[in-house]
């Protein structure tokens, strides 16, 4: 009788634990390779600073067809107003990059291939939620900031003067907002594309979630419906774009609210994620 042994060679090693930064890493490296992501970035900038000039020149013809009247130029909306007429572009890029952060990657096979070298599936869903928030939350400020710049310029273009007041009330807050809605919105669509492993419907449920259930919600004649409204992540992530008076503790509820949107789809998807096959 003989005994069979298996050789070192031939055993099958098994996946050395890969630290979360190299996960961070690799999935930078996957998000910034991809043509899409360069295009998605810029289609979304130029279509949140389009509707920001467009809304400054009508209200500079309108303010030039009113002989320049002083009083017409303290009631128009002020330029971090009109840059945020863009808000609604700029979540969209959010959720198209957000679902297709981990749907293409299902679709594709690419995601079993991540999972063989680091099996642990809620680090790497958390890779790719915090690379791809970071990059949308910077991508956005500097969108929502040239669209600032841009709508200051063709009001001044028109001889409207542009002045600030307050800086941090009306520019950096309504900024750092635009930021975090759109960070959240595509860590929300990461947690849907999760669950689905469709970026078609991850996409179309979220900007329906987002955008029309809300909708829907105020007009209907009961009290509760509007109250559901004003707490979903479409009514408190637009809130944080708004130009503010000060600083109150609704500003950091409706962060608190917006983050909290993000976590429950980022961790839904989680959950979903461990108990399936790639």
């Amino acid at each position: 009788m003989t005994t069979v042994t298996a050789s070192p060679s031939s055993a099958v090693a098994a996946p050395a634990h890969v630290r979360f930064r190299t996960l961070v890493r690799a999935e930078w490296i996957a998000l910034t390779s991809l043509r899409g992501t360069y295009a998605s970035w810029i289609i979304g900038t130029l279509l949140v600073i389009l509707p920001a000039a467009g809304m400054a020149a009508i209200f500079g013809y309108e303010f030039l067809r009113s002989g320049s009247d002083p009083a017409l130029a303290q009631a128009l909306p002020s330029t971090s107003s009109l840059a945020m007429n863009g808000a609604i572009f700029a979540v969209a890029v959010a959720t198209i990059v957000g679902a297709a952060a981990y749907a293409k990657e299902h679709s594709t096979g690419s995601l079993r291939s991540q999972l063989a070298a680091s099996p642990r599936r809620f680090p790497l869903l958390a890779a790719k939620a915090t690379v791809v928030a970071a990059s949308v939350f910077v991508a956005s400020v500097v969108a929502f900031a040239l669209a600032v710049a841009a709508a200051a310029a063709v009001s001044s273009l028109f001889g409207i003067a542009v002045s600030v007041d307050d800086p941090i009330l009306e520019i950096v807050v309504p900024l750092l907002g635009g930021g975090l809605f759109t960070a959240s919105v595509a860590v929300f669509a990461i947690g849907l594309a999760a669950i689905l492993r469709s970026e078609t419907w991850a996409v179309t449920l979220a900007l329906v979630f987002l955008f029309v259930v809300p909708m829907i919600l105020v007009q209907l004649p009961w009290e509760w419906a509007t109250q559901i409204s004003d707490v979903l992540l479409g009514t408190t992530g637009q809130s944080l774009t708004m130009v503010r008076t000060e600083i109150t503790g609704d500003l950091l509820v409706d962060a608190l609210l917006t983050l909290g949107w993000a976590a429950v789809a980022f961790f839904g998807g989680a959950a979903v994620m461990s108990r399936r096959d790639a």
